[in-house]
């Protein structure tokens, strides 16, 4: 998944730290910047896997210190990796709504389905979802009102957020500086000491995109090994097996719920299937926390259900017994 960074005026990001984001999400990058005149400068470039951290760093600190920025470092997991695909994408014009308006995404969006057909595959999901959900929507919200209007609407968000998975994140900002972050938390989103705001915290690990190395069992005698998985990379080290792929790491204490901030554990039952896959392949760490805690729920269900049935089944046999006590007290007086 990419990654969205909402960075304050006179705020210089660390170097170190800004390397990892683009190291992370190598597959193009897009800026825009407000002028306060309702004008948005906006800039943006596919790497193909091969964006210049350090031009891109000097770039946002040197010439737009003193600005505030929207920037967005994309990793491709929907559509190709070309300029058309690259965030921020243009929501409102000046020129016909009196007001530059751009917006950037990170997360998945399934709960939207966009609709593609065989001339736009090369379209990623964002964008169809722009073009055909978001741009619609605030043409007709901006209508006798001004953008700070809009993007402080309650009813704004509330609808924007109704197009998204508990995963997923969007950002706004116009010619003005004005902005709106929808489901802010969502994909593990914060903001820092500094004011800035960064849509996930996975971007900030080295590691992330790499292969993880892990033990997790002895090799029979023979050669066979007990696998948990299919590995990549196998090589014997002793008596274990060592294994490059991806790993897995124990959840006794972090949830998938309080990783992603979900507020209620229903809400895991109706992710997609897209989602869930795309989540095996980006966080297949935090796909097994889910698993484990949609699994605790069914069995803690199957408790509450079997409860619920033990006691359905001593109530009916209660009435059953009251009956017969009914029935033979009436036998009784009819025999007196």
């Amino acid at each position: 998944m990419c990654v969205i960074v909402m960075r304050e005026p006179n705020v210089t990001l660390d170097a170190d730290k800004f390397k990892t984001l683009v190291m992370n999400n190598p597959h193009g990058w897009g800026i825009s910047v407000p002028d306060g005149e309702g004008n948005l400068i906006t800039v943006r470039d596919v790497a193909g896997g091969d964006t210049n951290a350090e031009e891109l760093y000097e770039w946002i600190n040197d010439e737009f210190a003193k600005d505030k920025i929207m920037l967005h470092l994309r990793y491709t997991t929907a559509g190709d990796t070309i300029l058309r695909n690259a965030h921020p994408f243009p929501i409102l014009e000046k020129a016909a709504d009196g007001v530059d308006l751009r917006m950037a995404h990170n997360g998945t969006l399934s709960a939207y389905e966009p609709k593609w057909n065989a001339d736009n595959k090369w379209e990623s999901d964002t964008r169809v979802f722009t073009r055909n959900f978001v741009r619609p929507l605030l043409k007709r919200l901006i209508i006798g009102r001004s953008s700070a209007e809009v993007l402080n609407d309650y009813f704004t968000e509330e609808l924007l957020d109704t197009q998204l998975t508990a995963m997923s994140v969007i950002t706004l900002l116009d010619g003005h500086g004005n902005s709106l972050i929808v489901n802010k938390d969502g994909n593990g989103g914060f903001t820092d000491e500094d004011g800035t705001y960064f849509s996930n915290k996975y971007s900030f690990d080295a590691n992330h995109r790499k292969p993880k190395v892990y033990t997790y069992g002895k090799t029979n005698h023979g050669g066979a090994s007990s696998t948990a998985g299919k590995p990549y990379g196998n090589q014997t080290t002793g008596g274990k097996k060592t294994t490059t792929g991806t790993g897995f790491t124990d959840c006794n204490v972090k949830k998938f719920t309080e990783e992603y901030d979900v507020g209620m554990l229903d809400d895991l039952f109706l992710l997609s299937d897209e989602a869930i896959e795309l989540l095996v392949d980006e966080e297949p760490e935090d796909a097994v926390l889910l698993i484990k805690e949609l699994l605790l729920k069914l069995y803690e269900n199957d408790r509450k259900l079997s409860g619920a049935t033990k006691a359905l089944a001593r109530k009916s046999k209660l009435i059953k017994e009251l009956e017969q006590n009914n029935m033979e007290i009436a036998r009784h007086d009819k025999a007196a």
